[in-house]
């Protein structure tokens, strides 16, 4: 999940930068707006996944207080609530202040996430019920919403972090599910597919 969890760290930063820029030099925010749209329709399906699959699984293992990964969660549906109104009648200076509050606050919960959730996680559930429960998450996805995620995610992340979701994806998913998703992984990287592949023994034959 960490390569997930960068490519929201990097975009959520790219998304502020830009909105910081145009509250204080001018611009159109309408594009960023867009793009912020469909990073959250992202992240709710992700943390779906999250609470309904891995917070449970974790609380079993490892009790650390799930709760406040939870209160985390509702609080970004406020933030991500607030910046969807924006986007009718956006003010650069409301939305930079807002953007500003949502990355800060996704960058530590992400923070919170790799340093304690995913690990005990990682370390105290079996492989197999790992493999599970990404499977259970992607079922979280509309098949016919994969597109926006795959197309989403991949232009964010660098080699190293698509190598690892590539091969997290096609070790833990159903066969069958990741079948679907290699067409679309292969549209988005265009000729960096040849360096994934290279890295990734036997993904041209899945």
């Amino acid at each position: 999940m960490k390569s997930m969890h960068n490519a929201f760290r990097r975009d959520i930063s790219q998304i502020d930068d830009s909105v910081s820029r145009i509250a204080r030099s001018g611009g159109d925010l309408t594009p960023i707006l867009d793009r912020l749209h469909i990073m959250n329709i992202v992240l709710d399906y992700h943390a779906r996944g999250e609470e309904e699959v891995v917070f449970p699984a974790v609380d079993k293992v490892a009790p650390m207080g799930i709760k406040a990964y939870v209160m985390d969660h509702r609080e970004l549906d406020n933030m991500v609530g607030g910046l969807e109104g924006m986007r009718k009648s956006p003010d650069s200076l409301t939305t930079a202040r807002a953007t500003a509050v949502m990355a800060s606050h996704l960058r530590i919960h992400l923070a919170k996430e790799d340093a304690f959730l995913y690990p005990a996680l990682i370390e105290r559930t079996p492989a197999g019920e790992q493999a599970s429960m990404v499977g259970l998450m992607s079922k979280n996805v509309p098949p016919d919403k994969f597109p926006i995620v795959v197309q989403w995610a991949y232009p964010l992340l660098d080699l190293d972090d698509r190598v690892a979701l590539t091969r997290g994806w096609m070790t833990l998913m159903p066969p069958q599910i990741f079948a679907g998703l290699k067409p679309l992984i292969r549209k988005s990287v265009g000729e960096a597919w040849v360096e994934l592949a290279r890295r990734i023994p036997g993904l041209d034959d899945k």
